[in-house]
């Protein structure tokens, strides 16, 4: 049987191939129940994807079985350390072989990729841990939420630092009322910083594909363009690209803002504006300002609350002088109330602040880290439960990824509408929701 990718296609695969669902998902069971190793697939095995292989792959209980990329060197270098692992160039072709000898799945391609892959191995029963951000479009996400919800499959977004020691520290600090109700969070990041290109338009000509790398695979639902030598796409240099990265936000949103939704309970929000730069055609600014406001919860103040997100450098420079603040951290939120503002970051402990007073001490909680991968993995087992599932990290990833289209209307207000997933007043800002498929490609559907 072959699987085809395009909407018309998965559906008919899903009526056809049932049998194929439902002996996936009782192999799953049936094989954990007996007391067997969950049987792991990772797909994308270089950068980020290799530190993820390797603490997920050290939980005893874990047996690698498959390894998936489109570059053969990476590959190469993950089949050296499991070598009784079969291995793939094209994660479809493993599933159609593996179905049913597969029992979770890692999903660390870049960004464009997350949802075909997880939306798959979801609809064949199997576990999912995805990178962050857990999708590329806004609808992606809701999408894939949906799923979760409807299904009994253990998932986890790669967002560690909330299984981590400061922000499970930094929580019960904020709980102890410390600032008071919130009326103003700002988050920012020093990225992108160089760590990828940004600002850039698409850049001309081509080069030779080199032997190890299937371009036409790695493109996958992405536009078709010619590959390019050099920090332009491939490895990790894509991040800054429309077509297949989320730029700043979408990469460091998902830890950054983190806190904000979780330590406030944000649903959605009621607006987003972006008052820095227009992306190019093919690239995110070099910098970017956007603001969400949310309407009120018993963690804000009654009117709601005001989110920033600062990237490229930027930060809440007037607040920092305002309260003193001294050695500011590179990547970070702030957390504005009554009684003063609390710095949070995932790196370091959180600090406290008073207009006019400047840093002020205060007695310190402090809550062991969780390991994030391990976690997951016990989870599958029903020994666990994750504290970053899809129904938590889709709706996060789904507010980060507002602001990046935001960024395409520099000083409008958008207005969003959750329920219809639409901006009231602006289609074309709606049509960003989400974005068309390459031909031969689309995100599979659960029934």
């Amino acid at each position: 049987m072959t699987l085809d990718f395009t909407r018309r296609g998965f559906l008919r695969f899903t009526a056809t191939s049932a049998a194929l669902i439902a002996a996936s998902r009782t192999a799953t069971a049936r094989h954990l129940f007996n007391g067997g190793k969950l049987r792991h697939a990772h797909v994308g095995v270089g950068g980020m994807g290799r530190a993820d292989l390797g603490s997920i792959s050290s939980h005893p209980d874990l047996e690698v079985v498959a390894l998936c990329d489109v570059d053969a060197n990476h590959l190469a270098a993950a089949a050296k350390l499991h070598p009784n692992a079969k291995i793939y160039a094209d994660w479809r072709e493993m599933f159609q072989e593996m179905a049913t000898e597969i029992d979770s799945v890692c999903v660390s391609t870049p960004d464009h990729m997350h949802a075909p892959v997880t939306m798959t191995a979801m609809s064949l029963g199997k576990h999912v841990y995805c990178q962050k951000p857990l999708t590329h479009t806004v609808k992606e996400a809701r999408l894939i939420g949906t799923a979760a919800a409807n299904s009994r499959v253990m998932t986890q977004m790669g967002i560690q630092n909330h299984s981590g020691g400061n922000y499970l520290s930094t929580i019960e600090t904020f709980n102890s009322g410390i600032t008071g109700p919130v009326s103003d969070v700002h988050v920012w990041s020093d990225r992108p910083a160089g760590w990828w290109p940004q600002g850039e338009e698409r850049p001309e000509g081509s080069d030779s594909i080199p032997e190890h790398l299937s371009w036409d695979l790695w493109l996958g639902v992405a536009p078709e363009r010619p590959y390019k030598a050099g920090r332009i796409y491939h490895p990790f240099a894509w991040r800054g690209r429309k077509d297949f990265g989320t730029g700043a936000q979408g990469d460091m949103a998902c830890h950054l803002m983190d806190p904000a939704p979780w330590f406030l309970g944000l649903k959605d929000p009621l607006t987003v504006k972006s008052v820095g730069p227009k992306p190019t055609a093919d690239c995110f600014p070099l910098w970017s300002r956007v603001s969400y406001r949310f309407p009120a919860t018993p963690k804000t103040h009654k009117d709601g609350v005001n989110v920033t997100w600062h990237d490229g450098g930027k930060n809440p420079a007037e607040l920092v002088k305002e309260y003193q603040i001294e050695n500011l951290y590179s990547n970070g939120s702030l957390f504005v109330g009554p009684k003063g503002a609390l710095l949070v970051s995932p790196y370091e402990p959180c600090r406290f602040f008073k207009k006019g007073e400047g840093e002020v001490e205060f007695e310190r909680v402090t809550v062991k880290a969780r390991d994030h991968y391990h976690q997951w993995v016990d989870a599958c087992f029903g020994r666990d439960h994750c504290t970053a599932a899809f129904g938590y990290s889709a709706h996060l990833t789904e507010v980060a990824l507002l602001g990046n289209i935001a960024l395409e209307f520099p000083n409008e207000e958008l207005r969003w509408n959750p329920k219809e997933m639409r901006f009231d007043g602006n289609a074309k800002a709606t049509k960003m929701v989400h974005k068309p498929y390459r031909s031969g490609w689309e995100v599979p559907r659960l029934k």
